[in-house]
C-alpha cells in the first residue's frame, strides 16, 4: 500500500489486520505525517472518494489489497471557518423547508409533509454534531459561554433538544396541528438561535487565533 498525505508519499507501512479507525489513528499520531493542528478533509482509496465512509465505518477492516490511499488535510481553523459558514447556509435553507413542511401539515398533505420533516431532522443531526465538535476541538466550555445575559450556550442547546422531543412526541400521537404549530412558531425561531450560536463560536475561534497566533 502506498500512502500520500497532501501529495507527499509517507513511509507508514500498516500491519494487517487493521481497522480504518486504527489506520487513521496511527497516521494522526505522527506530526511528520499530519501536523497536529490539521484535520483530514479528503480520503481517496484506489481512486474512490471515501472520507464519509471511513468516518462512519471506522471498525471496518482495511482490505489488504488496497493499493493507494491519498489523504488531504487542512489546518483546523480553516476547516472550522468553512464549516461554520456552511452551517449558516444550511440554517437558512432549513428555515425555508420548515415553513414549507408546516404549510403541508396544515393543508393535510401528511405524507409529503412527513417526508420533508424527516429530511429536515436528518439535516439537523450533522449540524449539531459539528457544533459540538467545534467546542471540543477548541476546548470551549459551553457551560460558561453566554448565549445571552441570562442563558449559557449549554442551556440553550439543551433547551433546543428538549423542545425537539416535543415535536417527536406530537408527531408520534399524530397531532399534526401541533406539529405544524411547533414548526412555524418554535423550530424556525430555534434555527435563528442556532445562527446566533454559530456567530458566537466563530468569534471565539477568531479570539483563539488572536491569542495563540
Amino acid at each position: 500500500m502506498v500512502i500520500y498525505v497532501n501529495d507527499r508519499k509517507i513511509d507508514y507501512k500498516p500491519l494487517f489486520p487493521l481497522t480504518w479507525g486504527s489506520f487513521f489513528q496511527k497516521i494522526l499520531q505522527k506530526d511528520d505525517y499530519i501536523p497536529s493542528n490539521h484535520g483530514i478533509t479528503r480520503v481517496v482509496v484506489d481512486g474512490i472518494d471515501s472520507l464519509e465512509n471511513m468516518m462512519t465505518h471506522t471498525e471496518e477492516q482495511v482490505p489488504e489489497t488496497t493499493a493507494e490511499v491519498r489523504i488531504s488535510t487542512r489546518d483546523s481553523v480553516s476547516i472550522t471557518r468553512d464549516g461554520l459558514a456552511k452551517v449558516t447556509d444550511l440554517i437558512e435553507s432549513i428555515k425555508i423547508e420548515i415553513a414549507s413542511a408546516s404549510n403541508l401539515f396544515r393543508e393535510g398533505n401528511i405524507q409529503e409533509a412527513s417526508s420533508k420533516l424527516s429530511r429536515i431532522l436528518e439535516a439537523l443531526k450533522p449540524m449539531i454534531n459539528f457544533i459540538n465538535s467545534v467546542g471540543m476541538s477548541f476546548t470551549m466550555n459551553f457551560d460558561q459561554m453566554l448565549f445571552n445575559s441570562t442563558t449559557t450556550l449549554r442551556e440553550k442547546i439543551d433547551s433546543f433538544l428538549k423542545t425537539f422531543q416535543d415535536l417527536i412526541a406530537a408527531q408520534g400521537k399524530r397531532d399534526f396541528v401541533e406539529v405544524a404549530d411547533y414548526l412555524e412558531y418554535q423550530l424556525i425561531e430555534d434555527m435563528t438561535d442556532w445562527n446566533t450560536i454559530v456567530q458566537i463560536l466563530l468569534k471565539e475561534v477568531e479570539a483563539n487565533i488572536a491569542t495563540n497566533g
